[in-house]
This record gives structure tokens, sequence and C-alpha cells, in this order.
């Protein structure tokens, strides 16, 4: 057989968003290969893409066919029973109780554009009620946007080409932004240093200058202990920077005002070690700070974003090429105008995600009574999965959308499958680049699988809307780009582009004129320090970290692989005090609740500090966020990494 090659993009929630080709014969695909002529991610692809084939593609785990839930488990049933079924508890909660008695949520399984059409159809249908709240960068976007006006970042390749000095802070780029390695591989040959910050002994920082590892939840005093070495000594260009900043006075009132102990003993860090810090970043032109998820997943997590974006400020390496403070580039919210928002008959009404239980209980007039889930793992991914488990029990009818049973899944009524980034057709910007995609489809859906538009599409037809949720892919792709279409960006031309191109005027360098995207069009410092202590008390003396993993996005995990404990990383010291070796089964408690883990011992980990892989599921007994507080945060984020423990024998 002939084997045709096709090319696509990975949709994962990712940095990289990477360019695809598959290899396929007679309508099956053989293989996976990155995209050479990628301009970012250059033909590679990550261990989760290598391996997608056989462990989510293919795996008999992944389910194709509609299923009901009954007495006797889980039923298969055709499209049209279960599109009925579906239409028909939609319909009836919205005419008993009205439309704020549904519960919609989309989660973060595809980062692709049409998704944005599920909030279409629930304001076609009335309206819903949202669970709203970021799995991990919303406190992120929110510091960065009261500081910038918007999350944009420099192109990778103007970092790769003049950066001396990348300061990777809290991101770990070989594990969660691998395409960003080489470049940064390549600026070292060249003679640029990288240095990481981050509680955590990563494997970037195994492969950087130097690492500097504070007390987890201390950077925004660690930033504010490299302003003030900066200003003691180094020549601060305060005059430019007030005549392009709001509440220059009212920051370094703030700096002056943190005794440089308090400093030392909250970051747990040599004086020497912070000085040399500011003054490597000060000096090294042109240096650039990677942000990355980890440091934000605190309550005061949008404020740490602006205190080291202050940092750039500072050292003046804003709105020069290889300099910046970047988080993540942010263009879906230009994508809004086809929600429909205008066609709600009910007022908007929302519960936090990280906080559903209480949210239900308190959510009346009307009560939820109906959820509908897309490509969402609520139950695991947010703290008190079993509150939230038992809060949906409460419900009459739930439908999940997805392609695994998961832990959300296993609580709904009726599962409908989806289809993956190579069944189906997209647009597909990025968070880590600024080049816009095409998802194409390169062999047809596996089983009865069916995209999320052809989902709500015959759902819309059975409610009495479904004009309004007509059309191809491609036109919808075509009506979703509008906003772009004075940078070149239209379905047509993604398709004579070969699928991917870089909207036109897409700066470089951002801030380069000097004017920023807030409303007085100045960089606006924060005006005062609100701490949060983030120490660990007495009774639970260990900080519990949670770490993203090579071989999976999210919760996206194999149960297969979930066999036995998960594995818990502690020094040989914090092991040695509960009387444990490595390999010991263990309990892992919190004032939250209890986790059965495997002792590992890591010299490496600092002897405050429990680490533990995010998104183990919940019915395998390893799902970490049963010791998480429920809080939902400025930025509708949670604050995963402001948790402790004690460690204790099984």
């Amino acid at each position: 057989m002939t084997v045709e090659i096709r090319r696509t993009a990975c949709s994962f929630d990712c940095f990289d968003a990477c360019g695809v080709l598959a290899h396929v014969e007679d309508g099956r695909i053989v293989r996976l290969a990155g995209d050479p002529d990628h301009p970012f991610t250059r033909g590679a692809l990550c261990p989760k893409v290598n391996r997608y084939l056989a462990e989510r593609y293919y795996n008999a785990e992944r389910q194709v066919h509609p299923m009901r839930r009954t007495a006797r488990g889980w039923e298969r049933i055709g499209w049209d029973a279960a599109l009925d079924l579906a239409a028909d508890r939609l319909e009836s909660a919205r005419k008993r109780h009205g439309s704020l008695s549904v519960l919609y949520h989309k989660g973060n399984g595809s980062f692709a554009g049409l998704k944005v059409l599920g909030e279409r159809f629930f304001n076609l249908y009335g309206g819903a009620t949202h669970a709203v709240g970021r799995y991990c960068a919303g406190e992120g976007d929110y510091g960065t946007t009261q500081s910038f006006g918007w999350p944009e970042i420099h192109d990778p390749l103007d970092l790769a080409e003049h950066s001396r000095l990348f300061l990777i802070w809290g991101r770990n780029p070989a594990v969660t932004n691998p395409h960003m390695m080489p470049l940064i591989t390549a600026a070292r040959a060249r003679g640029a240093l990288a240095i990481v910050v981050d509680p955590v002994r990563t494997r970037t920082a195994h492969s950087s200058d130097r690492g500097v590892h504070p007390r987890p939840g201390s950077d925004g005093h660690l930033a504010i202990g490299m302003a003030k070495a900066m200003l003691a000594h180094r020549p601060v260009e305060r005059e430019r920077i007030a005549a392009i900043s709001d509440h220059v006075d009212a920051y370094l009132g703030l700096v002056d005002a943190m005794p440089m102990d308090e400093v030392l003993a909250r970051t747990d860090l040599p004086r020497e070690t912070i000085e040399w810090l500011a003054l490597t970043y000060y000096d090294t032109r042109p240096a650039t700070i990677l942000q990355g998820i980890g440091l934000q997943q605190y309550t005061r997590g949008a404020q740490t974003y602006r205190l080291i974006a202050a940092l750039g400020m500072l050292a003046g390496h804003l709105g020069v090429p290889g300099g910046g403070v970047n988080f993540a580039n942010w263009p879906w919210p230009r994508m809004r105008h086809v929600v429909a928002e205008d066609r709600r008959t009910a007022a908007p009404r929302t519960v936090p995600v990280s906080r559903l239980a209480a949210g239900l209980a308190a959510t009346t007039d009307p009560a939820v009574t109906t959820g509908f889930f897309m490509g969402s793992n609520l139950v695991n991914q947010m703290p008190d999965p079993a509150g939230a488990r038992a809060a949906l029990a409460t419900l009459d009818f739930i439908v999940c959308v997805d392609q695994f049973l998961t832990d959300t899944a296993e609580c709904t009524h009726l599962f409908l499958p989806s289809t993956t980034f190579l069944e189906e057709e997209d647009f597909l910007p990025s968070y880590g680049h600024h080049w816009v995609q095409l998802m194409q489809p390169v062999v047809a859906p596996l089983g009865e699988a069916r995209s999320d538009l052809a989902i709500l599409q015959g759902l819309a037809e059975r409610l009495g809307f479904g004009a309004d949720m007509a059309g191809t892919p491609a036109e919808w792709i075509d009506r979703l780009t509008e906003p772009f279409r004075a940078q070149g960006v239209s379905y047509a031309a993604l398709r004579a582009a070969g699928g991917r191109l870089r909207p036109e005027g897409q700066p470089q360098v951002p801030w380069a004129d000097g004017k920023f995207s807030t409303p007085s069009g100045r960089f606006v410092f924060p005006e005062r320090f609100d701490d949060d202590p983030v120490l660990p008390p007495a009774e639970y003396p260990l900080h519990l970290l949670a770490l993203a993993t090579s071989s999976a996005t999210n919760s996206q995990i194999l149960e297969a692989r979930q066999a036995g404990e998960t594995a818990a990383r502690v020094h040989p010291s914090t092991a040695a005090t509960a009387g444990l070796g490595d390999g010991d089964r263990a309990v892992l408690v919190s004032p939250r609740g209890r986790l059965a883990v495997r002792v590992r011992i890591d010299a490496t980990t600092r002897a405050d500090t429990v680490l533990v892989t995010k998104g183990e599921w919940l019915k395998r007994g390893r799902c970490l966020n049963v010791l998480i507080e429920p809080r939902f945060t400025a930025g509708t984020g949670t604050a995963f990494n402001q948790n402790f423990v004690r460690l204790e024998p099984a």
C-alpha cells in the first residue's frame, strides 16, 4: 500500500502546538512525526504525541460508541437514541426549571478554536449556569493583564537569536515546553546563560547553568528582594520608567518597606544568592524571563506575576529584542464574537469549578438539575473530588462528551464519544508561539466518534435552533478568524499556506514602542504587597507540590498505567523523620484528606517539600486533589501549591 503523509497540528493543552505529519496507509495511521517545516517545533514531537497512536488513539480504553448508564452499568446505544435522550433532558430541564438549571463546563481537553461553539450552543439554548475557573493559568493571565494590558510574548525565535540570559522562573520547559529547549541549548552554545528559579530541581534545572531553589510560595518575596538589590547597586533609569509607567512611587515604596531580612527568611535563600541573581539579570543584556505555571498557583499568584514583570521594567529588558517577561500568548478571546451572547434569555450565572460542591449547594432559583461537560475532567482536576462527585450524584441527568471514561465520565448518565485532533478540522492558535494552524482530519473518525461541532449541531436540530449552529467546520473557521482578517488569516489563506501561517504584523517584540495594552497605554506597577504567608503549620510541615509529567497532559493518563500507589518524592531526612525508606508504602495527610503513596527518596528535593505527579485518577486511588483545599482565586484559578501535608507510615 502507498503511504500518504498528511499535515495537521496538535491541540494538546501545551505551549508548543506542534506541527504534525500523519503517515496514513489504507485509511489507518501508521506513524506520527513532527513537521520539519514548522518554524518552532521543527520536526520534533514530545513523548506524549510520539506514543499517541498506541496509548491514546488506538488504545482499547478509548470509547468510540455512545453509551448510556443503566442499573447494569454502561450499555451501548445508537447516535439517534443518544441525541434524542440528551435533547429531551435538556428541553425538559428548560421547560420545568429554566435554562439556568443546566450546568455547562468545557475543559481543556482540546485548545482548538471551534470548541468555543459549546458556549454559543448554550447561549442559543437560553443561557446556562457555567462552571468557571482555570485549571492552571488564571492567575498568570490576570497578573500579566494588570501589568501589560494583555498577555503577549516574544517570538521564540527572537529569544533564540538575541537573548543572552534566560531566567526560567517556575517553568520546566524540558517537560512542559520541550521545543523551547533546543533554542535555549543553541543560545547557550553561543554564550547565553540559563538560570532556573524553582523550588524543585527540575529536568530543566539539570540542563541549565545554575539553579536557585527558594522556599515554595516565596516568589513574590524573591522578586522584591531582587528589586531591592538592583535599586541599591545599579543605576535604574527612574525617569525613563516614570515616563511610561503608572504607580512607580507606590511600587518603590512597597519595595523599600520590605526588610531584606524578611525576604531572606521567607525565601530561605542567602543574601548573596539573591543579589547575584538580581545583578546578573540586570547586567546581562538582553535578558528574558520565562514564567511558568507553578509559581501562580497560590492565592497571591497574580501579584507574583506583577512583581516579576516589574523586574523587567526596572532592568530595562522590556520592548527590546531578546528581552521581555514572557508567560503566554492568549488569542482565544478574539474569537468570542461567535458565541451569541445577545441570544441569551437568562442573565449569566456561574459557579466556581474549583469549589463545585459548595457552589452547587448554594445555587438556587433555579437549582442545577442537569449537567453537560465537554472535554472536561473537572472531578479529577479540581480540589475536593469526593465532594464534587457527591454533588453531581444529586443531579437528574448529566451528559459527558469525551474519549475516555474519566473520573468525571463515571459520574454521568450519557457518554458521547468525541473525535481527536487526528479526525477533525479546526483552527489552532498557540499560547507558546505566534503561528496559527489548521487541524486537518487525516483519517475518518474511529468507530462512531463525532466531533464536538457535529454533536452540538445534532442537539441544536432537536432543540429548535439548528439553523443557528449550522455550517461546515471550514465555514465556522472562516467566521472564527474574522478578527484576524486584517492580518491575513482566513480559512482560504490557511489552506493556501499549507495549513500554517504567521499573522501579518504580529510583532516579534511586544511593547517595543513603549506603549502597552492597558487602559492608560502605560505599564502598571503593583501599588501594594498583600502577603498571604505560605508557611506550613507544625501539624502539616511539608509543602505539597503537584508536578507535570512528560508522559501525559493533565489527567490524560491511561488507567492501565495507574496500578498501586502514586509516587511521592521526598528528601532522605524527611523520610527518615517519618521512619520510612525508599519504596515504602505511606500516607500523605492534609486537613482535607488522605492519599496512599509509595515513597521515593530523592536527595535533590527540598526537605520541606513533597512532590507528587498531578492528574492521576480518583477511581484508581491516586488523585492528589483529595488533599487540596478548594479555593477560588482572583484570576479564577485555585491555589494548588498552597497546601500542606504530613507523611506517615501506612
